[in-house]
Formats: C-alpha cells, sequence, structure tokens
C-alpha cells in the first residue's frame, strides 16, 4: 500500500474510531487493528495519535484553504472554514474536547492569521513585516477566540452571524491599527 493510501486508511479509521470512542481513548494498538495495519506501519508514518489528528487537519483545512487562495475575500474563507467545522461537527467537537484540543487551535491560529493577512496586505501592501505580523497576530487569535467559543457551546450559533459579527469587528478597526501604527514603526 502507498505511503499517502496508508495514512489515508489510518486517518478514515481515527475519525471513525472518533465517532464512538474519546480522542483520549484511542489506542495506536485498536486504531492499527480496526485499519488492518501494523504498529509499526503507523509508526512509520507518524509519531503518535496526535501526530496522526494534526496531519488529518492540515489535509482537510490548511491544504483545502490554499486551493482557495485565489479567494480575495477573507469573509469567504471564513465562511468556508466555518463550514468546515460545521460539516465535520462530531469529529472538531470530539478533537475540541479532548487532549489534543491545541492541535486544532493552532491549526485555526494559522488559518484565521491568513485570513486577516488577506485584509491586512488589502489595506496597505506597504506596511512593514512587523506591524503586519502584529495586526494577523492580534485580529488573527481574536478570530479563533470566536470560534472557540462557538465550539464550547456546541456549535449552535449561526454561522452567517459569526461572519458579520466578525466583519464588524476588522470593519475600520484594521484600517485604525495601520494608520496608528505609522508613529510606532
Amino acid at each position: 500500500m502507498a505511503t499517502n493510501e496508508t495514512k489515508q486508511l489510518l486517518a478514515h479509521t481515527l475519525r471513525e474510531m472518533m465517532t464512538t470512542t474519546a480522542l483520549d481513548h484511542i489506542t495506536i494498538n485498536a486504531l492499527t487493528t480496526r485499519a488492518g495495519v501494523t504498529r509499526n506501519t503507523f509508526y512509520y508514518h507518524f509519531e503518535d495519535i496526535y501526530s496522526l489528528l494534526a496531519w488529518v487537519y492540515e489535509q482537510e483545512i490548511v491544504t483545502q484553504m490554499e486551493k482557495y487562495a485565489v479567494i480575495d475575500r477573507w469573509d469567504t474563507a471564513y465562511a468556508m472554514l466555518l463550514d468546515y467545522i460545521d460539516d465535520n461537527r462530531a469529529f472538531c467537537l470530539a478533537s475540541f474536547n479532548s487532549v489534543g484540543r491545541d492541535l486544532l487551535e493552532r491549526l485555526l491560529a494559522t488559518v484565521a492569521e491568513q485570513l486577516v493577512r488577506r485584509v491586512v496586505v488589502g489595506a496597505d501592501p506597504t506596511l512593514p513585516k512587523p506591524l503586519q505580523e502584529d495586526i494577523c497576530n492580534f485580529y488573527g487569535l481574536a478570530i479563533v477566540a470566536q470560534i472557540i467559543q462557538w465550539l464550547m457551546r456546541g456549535l449552535v450559533e449561526d454561522k452567517t452571524a459569526m461572519v458579520k459579527r466578525a466583519d464588524v469587528m476588522l470593519t475600520g478597526a484594521l484600517n485604525n491599527a495601520v494608520s496608528n501604527s505609522r508613529t510606532m514603526y
């Protein structure tokens, strides 16, 4: 079996198992037995269950968002991220409510910073790199906090309302940050 096929098999098996078993209780032995591969095969591809989970998120979110990099509107990309979480509700909530939560949060931070970067570069492509990083970090983490709150509440809030709220917070605020920073950087 080819490397990518094996990784996909392990990812699919992990997703399947997470529908009935908490991530914290899934063992490599149980995962490999269910997938029909050896422990050595697992360790050839992944360090542990959490590196497999990180790979799943990398493949399903980050890689997909990169494909949509031509989307010039941050709100469209943000809505796509929320759709992914909603479409994969059980999987995302299971990983969010596990010790693997930090993997999801780090991934969300990466994606959110990319979303904000589009707005920042659109506002002023000549901004100094340190300022771009500061603004992307600050507002990106604000978006992550909004998503975490949504996950904590069981994904009950309307996704459109979340995108609109983020738009209210970002519209003007980023331009203000850019303007205020000219004296600092």
